[in-house]
């Protein structure tokens, strides 16, 4: 696996309210001061809009290309970095409005959602690595962006905390540590910006991302839903089956399967539930059988039904046998494609060993199968 630093694609991406010098004292440490150097190739903030105002000016400039951001990539000639005014991203609403306080806890939600749909759309590029600031924002602002990297962060991700010692922490007017030192003035007295000691804290997290259901990775679902999503995974497993809906949850999900699908889930759902010993297709007619499930799916009425029958029946034995394959494939497809690799396996098609013959089953304890007809 690359090393952070040696993604095509290299974001940073900084929480901030109304102190944009943590941006450039971040980038520094980063790019400037480390081993090996870490050089985002794109600077994204998340901010409220007093926070947005205060980072243009002062990192972008009032005019032009003046701001501190331009004289750091001036000094340090990094000129490849790209970061304006669209890179600032001020925390909204579904309505547009813009957020400017958390006194409410609607405000929490919205600031939640936010960034964590922020933080999955910056974790999408498999081609790029996040670096992830906490150091500036409200403490539920740096809470929620840390959680959201939690849930959505990679291998190659990091989280860290900037920190200034004083006294150059209480000065306006220091961004950054430049090549050349400078005298600065701070409470009457003057230092030199090479005495500045800047730390920068990598804080260690849990990486969920590989745990989470796929449909949350890719999905809009909020900050609060996909906790809660997360959570359902925590308990045990549980299929529920409405037969009259054509609907499939498993843990509370819902999973869309075509009724051929459904039909076959349905019926290894239902072997389980009678405690019927896997099914062998070597040894087993099963066709007949699935047909009579796949009858209640569509409706004993339905022209489908003459059409799998005549199909069936000119299906040799070994035909039969790749049919199930097929559809069992489809079905995994089917499961995993909401829930992810590692949440899916619980309710797959198991393959276990019947007189040394393969046979299936679903391996749930039945009464966590819950059939609706």
């Amino acid at each position: 696996m690359l090393a952070p630093h040696e993604y095509p694609v290299r974001i940073l991406l900084c929480i901030i309210g109304k102190t944009p010098q943590i941006v450039t004292e971040t980038l520094y440490k980063l790019a400037v001061d480390s081993e090996p150097a870490f050089v985002p190739t794109e600077i994204h903030l998340i901010t409220t809009t007093e926070g947005a105002n205060s980072a243009k000016n002062a990192l972008l400039g009032v005019t032009g290309r003046e701001g501190e951001f331009y004289n750091f990539c001036k000094d340090y000639n990094m000129q490849q970095i790209s970061f304006n005014e669209e890179n600032i991203h001020v925390i909204a609403g579904e309505n547009g409005l813009y957020i400017n306080d958390a006194h409410s806890s609607e405000h929490n939600r919205i600031i939640a959602d936010f960034i964590t749909n922020k933080v999955r759309e910056l974790t999408k590029n498999k081609n790029s690595s996040l670096h992830l600031s906490l150091a500036g924002g409200r403490k539920t602002m740096s809470y929620y962006a840390g959680y959201a990297l939690s849930l959505y962060g990679r291998m190659q991700d990091r989280l860290s905390h900037v920190l200034v010692a004083k006294p150059f922490q209480e000065n306006e007017k220091f961004f950054y540590p430049p090549p050349v030192p400078r005298r600065i003035a701070i409470n009457n007295t003057y230092y030199s910006t090479d005495e500045a000691n800047i730390i920068l804290s990598d804080i260690p997290f849990v990486r969920m991302r590989y745990q989470v259901p796929e449909a949350l990775l890719t999905g809009t679902a909020g900050f609060q839903e996909t906790v809660e999503a997360i959570q359902r995974f925590a308990q045990p497993e549980t299929i529920e089956i409405n037969v009259g809906k054509k609907e499939i949850r498993l843990n509370g999900m819902k999973i869309e399967m075509n009724d051929a699908d459904l039909a076959l889930y349905l019926w290894m759902c239902e072997r389980r539930k009678n405690n019927e010993p896997p099914l062998v297709p070597d040894a087993d007619a099963f066709v007949e059988d699935y047909i009579e499930v796949y009858a209640r799916i569509v409706g004993k009425m339905s022209g489908m039904i003459e059409r799998v029958e005549e199909i069936a029946q000119k299906r040799t034995a070994e035909q039969q046998k790749d049919w199930f394959q097929q559809r069992k494939s489809k079905l995994k497809k089917a499961i995993v494609k909401v829930l992810g690799d590692r949440a899916a396996r619980p309710f797959l098609i198991q393959t276990v060993e019947c007189d040394g013959q393969a046979g299936y089953e679903i391996s749930m304890d039945s009464k966590s199968i819950i059939i609706k007809n």
